[in-house]
């Protein structure tokens, strides 16, 4: 049985990258793949300690897979190369931390299509799941909560000359608990589950 007062065991975190963490580059992959919250059947769950405490590595990672609903699917959003950015902030208060998932990305060009995403994505609760350039996926939403379009969102715009992109610039965000990566499987929840 785990000890109670002790979730997570502590363990020397050498600054040097392991071999095979030697290429550290910035950036998103320019797509990610996002849904309905509301048309997600199973979340992956939060580690938790059974037996010992979690590792840091245990202690890191989401454990299982997004499942959607019968007859769901989501979709993938493809946006211009090196515009994509993700990061984790702590915020809150002592005792009452948590942390701000935020996805910023920009599609050049406005377009019918992605205005109808801004349509469909106002007030409504949505999961992203995000990679970046170190093969690290993280998932915005859990069975609480989904990722929300932020109401600083630039949107889009036309710009002001020839040489500015025409674009729209959208923001989202997720507070969570945890910082966690994702470790599930992305591939199944792009076709319509079927049970």
């Amino acid at each position: 049985m785990a000890d109670k007062k002790k979730c997570f065991e502590l363990a020397d975190i050498d600054p040097a990258l392991e071999c095979d963490a030697q290429d550290n580059m910035g950036g998103i992959v320019e797509s990610v793949i996002f849904g309905y919250h509301d048309e997600v059947a199973t979340w992956p769950d939060s580690p938790t300690p059974k037996e010992a405490a979690l590792t840091l590595e245990q202690a890191g990672a989401l454990e299982g897979d997004v499942v959607m609903a019968n007859g769901c699917k989501a979709c993938k959003l493809n946006f211009t190369d090196n515009t994509g950015s993700f990061s984790i902030k702590m915020q809150g208060e002592t005792g009452g931390e948590s942390f701000l998932m935020e996805l910023s990305l920009v599609s050049a060009r406005i377009r019918k299509k992605i205005l109808g995403f801004m349509n469909a994505a106002k007030g409504r609760k949505l999961f992203f799941i995000v990679q970046d350039n170190n093969d690290v996926t993280y998932l915005m939403g859990d069975k609480r909560r989904g990722a929300l379009l932020a109401s600083d969102s630039d949107g889009a715009t036309t710009g002001s000359s020839p040489t500015e992109r025409n674009q729209v610039s959208l923001k989202f965000q997720f507070t969570t608990p945890r910082a966690l990566a994702y470790e599930g499987d992305c591939k199944n929840i792009l076709t319509a589950a079927s049970v």
